[in-house]
């Protein structure tokens, strides 16, 4: 049996810890005995975007030492995780052994990009009898830069009528501080997203995003259309 090291964002853990149990379920279908640290707290993303470099970094050299590095890392939020990849290497480069560094950071991964590349696997034999609308985000698109991973899974689920709409290329708005500093843009943003959404008859839009499906969530309670958001790892735990 495999082991993995699974890290769950703090705003997954704080308001829907019950997409943290799929994440956790979903890999140990596959196979993997998952090693979760109850010490864990946060990446210290926002943090960084915030300029509390210290306070980063001391976040930073704590996750990576609360984990074996012989095994990979999933984390099911590509914000988090494209920040980790991207940013520690620099953040950490005075203040941890740069071998401990690169192996963390090329051996962490989305859930979706994880189970297609690293397992192999394209098909979960999961059941979702709806119509999913699926949104890339911008961190999935430009940070992580993941491929087409997820919609691969997606349009593998039985029962699933996966909708897309490739020139949609816009931010939902939630992006750090942006949504506080700009929240009628931000508004204009994600309504962009939720009326492509509905036009094309979804029932419920997902993302490998914890962040923006938290803030699209907390848009539609606003408005009066039967549409919700789910992670994409409950589908992928689906069996309805």
């Amino acid at each position: 049996m495999a082991k993995v090291n699974l890290i769950i964002p703090c705003c997954m853990d704080m308001f829907s810890p019950s997409v943290a149990h799929s994440v956790y379920t979903v890999l140990e279908r596959l196979g993997d005995e998952v090693i979760y640290n109850l010490d864990q707290t946060c990446c210290g993303r926002r943090f960084y975007h915030s300029g509390e470099l210290e306070l980063a970094k001391e976040l930073a050299n704590k996750l990576i030492l609360e984990y074996d590095l012989k095994y990979s890392t999933v984390v099911p939020t590509t914000s988090c995780v494209g920040y980790i990849k991207n940013y520690y290497k620099e953040l950490l480069e005075n203040s941890a052994e740069v071998n401990m560094i690169r192996n963390f950071t090329q051996n962490i991964f989305e859930l979706c990009y994880y189970i297609v590349n690293i397992k192999a696997i394209e098909k979960l034999d999961n059941i979702f009898n709806h119509r999913v609308f699926y949104f890339k985000s911008c961190s999935a698109r430009n940070l992580y830069k993941i491929d087409d991973e997820p919609e691969l899974l997606l349009s593998n689920t039985q029962g699933l009528d996966l909708l897309i709409d490739n020139n949609l290329n816009t931010c939902c708005g939630a992006n750090s501080h942006f949504a506080i500093a700009n929240p009628e843009v931000s508004d204009i943003l994600c309504n962009q997203i939720i009326d492509c959404a509905y036009q094309m008859g979804a029932q419920y839009i997902t993302s490998t995003d914890m962040h923006c499906l938290q803030h699209i969530d907390a848009v539609l309670n606003t408005l009066d259309i039967t549409l919700e958001t789910i992670h994409i790892a409950d589908i992928l735990l689906g069996g309805e």
